[in-house]
């Protein structure tokens, strides 16, 4: 049986926050200072982030 996980999934700021252990605020804030990439806009009110942009961005961040 082969697997079936998408390959893309898109992260609210609520879940990005919940994944850093911060509050929305602060995601925004982050994306501000350059620590994570920007959330696509898919529409006037609706923006969300690659977990795949942002998995690259916290290997890049991290010290080797």
């Amino acid at each position: 049986m082969s697997d079936t996980q998408p390959t893309q999934r898109w992260l609210n700021a609520e879940q990005v926050a919940a994944r850093y252990g911060c509050g929305r605020v602060t995601v925004y804030r982050m994306v501000k200072r350059g620590l994570i990439p920007p959330p696509v806009q898919f529409s006037g009110r609706m923006s969300r982030w690659d977990v795949n942009v942002l998995n690259t961005a916290d290997t890049n961040r991290t010290p080797q």
